[in-house]
This record gives structure tokens, C-alpha cells and sequence, in this order.
């Protein structure tokens, strides 16, 4: 059976990452370098992409959430659950799903993204033609500069993105209690994409007042600051050497 999370690096403590849109697991190849020796990085394993590309990609969101939230609850050790941009609301859902099985993350670090009640889905762009999706997409700023400028690789990201853009498209947000989790939300002072309402509104997802950590750079923190994201994430999870 194909694993739902990949190791990407070795480490004591567990950091498992949800990356952005149509992301796989090396795409967090320079945060995993980054990161002091006693954290490690599981990254999720999504069809449709790198190594399961072969494979058809998820568009049922709940059951992608509980089959996620499963595997993670079987785990014995502690672990960080870390979203970033899109795969921010991906792990917030598996954290909630997790934590209704009976799991407990030691917390929930979220970068680049807007509390779930906020958020707006774009219904439309899955379904729309492939030059008009890169068009939109692009626009939009819906994936790092260094892709988007990558022609020649778009029909191999394209299934990926739509599925997982898809997913997005058929979030509705469903009212629930504030997770006994603390959240750590991530952001980039020069990302015009996001505003702060939308960042301090991940305080009504948590029983604890959620801490907001801005880094000096843009939206896409693990492309243009991969060193001063891993060391924010490691003071979080309570590495006390580790300055950002």
C-alpha cells in the first residue's frame, strides 16, 4: 500500500507538511534542509503527483481528510502538522478530523492562508479550459513564480492542481468548536494576497489564542525564505536554539 506520508528528512520530532497546491513532497525540499538535525519531515503523499503520478487524483474532500486523519492517528509519536498556502486548510481539517478520533497534534502551523470561515474557494477555475486555468491561475498568483514561468512543465502540474483546486472549489466551511490545538499562523509582511482580518480570524479555530508570526518576505515563504521558515516553525515546536 502507498503511504499516505513520505519521510523527507530524518529527525526526533515530527513535522508533517501539507504543501501548496498541486505540491508534492519535494517541493519542501529547502524548508526540510533548513531545519535544525532533532526536527523531521513527513510530507503528504498525494495521488496525481511525483511519485503517484500515475495515479488518478482525490476530488472527494471528506474522504481524503478521514483517510489522512486515520493514518496520522496511528502514529504513536508527537508530531506538528504544518499547511502551507492551500494545504493550510487541508491540515486544519485533518487536525479537526484527527482530533474528533481521538488524536492530539501538539499543534497546527498554518503559512500563507486566511482562517477557514473566511476563505473563498474559486468555484470556477477547476473546470475552466487549460489556457484560461493558467491564465487565472497565474493571475492569481496560485503558484510560485519559478512554476508559473515554467511553460514547458504545465501539462504534467496541470492534473494535480485541478484536483487539488477542485477540492477547494467544494469546501463548504461547517461551524465547529475552537480546536483544543494551538495554531501558529505564518505569514509573508510583503503578501498583498492576504488581509490582516483574515489572519487574525484563525483565532476563533482554537481554544488558545493563536500566535502570528510574520517573516519578512512573500506569500511564498518556502521558495523565497525556506531558512527563516524552518527556523519559525522549529522555535514553535519549542527548539529553543533555533533563532529566526
Amino acid at each position: 500500500m502507498t503511504p499516505w506520508f513520505v519521510q523527507v528528512k530524518e529527525g526526533e520530532r515530527a513535522l508533517v507538511a501539507f504543501p501548496h497546491a498541486g505540491g508534492g513532497p519535494s517541493s519542501l525540499n529547502a524548508v526540510a534542509a533548513c531545519l535544525p538535525d532533532e526536527v523531521g519531515l513527513w510530507a503528504v503523499n498525494l495521488p496525481g503527483r511525483q511519485a503517484r503520478l500515475a495515479e488518478a487524483p482525490r476530488t472527494d474532500l471528506d474522504g481524503l481528510v478521514d483517510d489522512l486523519a486515520r493514518d496520522l492517528v496511528a502514529r504513536r509519536e508527537p508530531y506538528t502538522l504544518f499547511g502551507y498556502c492551500s494545504g493550510a486548510l487541508l491540515a486544519y481539517l485533518v487536525c479537526r478530523r484527527v482530533v474528533e478520533l481521538g488524536g492530539a497534534p501538539e499543534r497546527l502551523v498554518v503559512a500563507s492562508f486566511v482562517a477557514p470561515d473566511v476563505t473563498l474557494p474559486l468555484r470556477r477555475l477547476p473546470s475552466l479550459p487549460s489556457w484560461l486555468f493558467w491564465e487565472q491561475l497565474i493571475e492569481l498568483g496560485g503558484v510560485p513564480p519559478e512554476l508559473a514561468e515554467r511553460e514547458a512543465l504545465w501539462p504534467v502540474l496541470e492534473p494535480a492542481l485541478r484536483a487539488d483546486f477542485g477540492l477547494l472549489a467544494g469546501y463548504r466551511h461547517r461551524h465547529s468548536p475552537p480546536l483544543p490545538t494551538p495554531i501558529t499562523v505564518l505569514y509573508g509582511t510583503r503578501d498583498r494576497s492576504l488581509t490582516r482580518g483574515g489572519l487574525l480570524g484563525w483565532r476563533r479555530h482554537s481554544e488558545r489564542r493563536p500566535v502570528l508570526r510574520p517573516i519578512d518576505t512573500t506569500h511564498w515563504l518556502a521558495e523565497d525564505a525556506p531558512g527563516p521558515l524552518a527556523a519559525v516553525i522549529a522555535q514553535e515546536m519549542g527548539c529553543a536554539s533555533v533563532t529566526a
